[in-house]
């Protein structure tokens, strides 16, 4: 019987620092906290009011292969433990904000922006250049308060210009640029492949409008649209 091929795979991307991790964990638990509140009504008894989603959290346990980098569960590229414990570690501590990718075959895709809010190393005996580790990211959401610009016109008798309001002197919220995403809609130019290496190019994009449905980080053609196929970054002009 053959070798099952991966089909998935995990990255972390701190800046233009890019993180494969080397050995896919046993499992991976996403938790998806409702924020739900319940009350005790008089009359009623317990009721739940519905609130907004609360911030996703991602975690696993997993190692750091030192040795033996051939085997066949280790990720292609992998580099030493004291690699990986240095970049999770300093983006931990510059309170770097990141993106956790996670790619599966013939399933959904995870694209969470994130910061790193656990990290935990430890050596086993018996077990010498491996490094065992826990992680956990916890999604991240721009709080900069939102402010508006008022423009209100001056009395008759002034004779004055429009004057603005004191409430535009506040700072006004920055517009995050939109990121390249599962679901992102995008304009698509250029041939499109049946494969995210590139294979069998069978069309070619012109200003069609579309969303992101699949994200295969690392492969030359890593972005899946609509039911065109695979195409590269640079073919697309991410519009929401």
């Amino acid at each position: 019987m053959g070798q099952l091929k991966n089909t998935t795979s995990i990255y972390l991307k701190f800046g233009n620092t890019k993180i494969r991790i080397p050995v896919n964990p046993e499992e991976i638990e996403i938790k998806y906290p409702s924020n739900n509140k319940k009350y005790d009504i008089i009359g009623v008894g317990e009721v739940v009011v519905q609130k907004r989603p609360g911030l996703r959290e991602v975690s696993w346990k997993g190692f750091f292969p030192g040795t033996n980098s051939e085997d066949p569960y280790i990720n292609k590229g992998a580099k030493s433990p004291k690699w990986y414990e240095e970049q999770i570690s300093k983006a931990m501590k510059g309170k770097k904000k990141g993106r956790l990718i996670i790619s599966r075959s013939d399933l959904y895709d995870t694209n969470m922006r994130c910061i790193v809010s656990q990290f935990e190393t430890a050596d086993k005996g018996g077990e010498p250049g491996d490094m065992y580790y826990s992680l956990e990211l916890q999604e991240y959401r721009d709080y900069s308060p939102q402010t508006v610009s008022i423009v209100t016109a001056p009395p008759p008798s002034s004779g004055g210009e429009p004057v603005q309001s004191e409430a535009s002197a506040e700072q006004q919220r920055a517009v995050e640029t939109p990121v390249l995403r599962v679901g992102a809609s995008v304009i698509v130019n250029g041939q499109y492949c049946y494969d995210s290496y590139g294979g069998k190019p069978h069309g070619t994009a012109n200003n069609i409008s579309t969303t992101v449905t699949r994200i295969v980080a690392g492969n030359p053609y890593p972005v899946h649209v609509g039911s065109y196929g695979w195409v590269q970054e640079s073919q697309l002009q991410i519009t929401g």
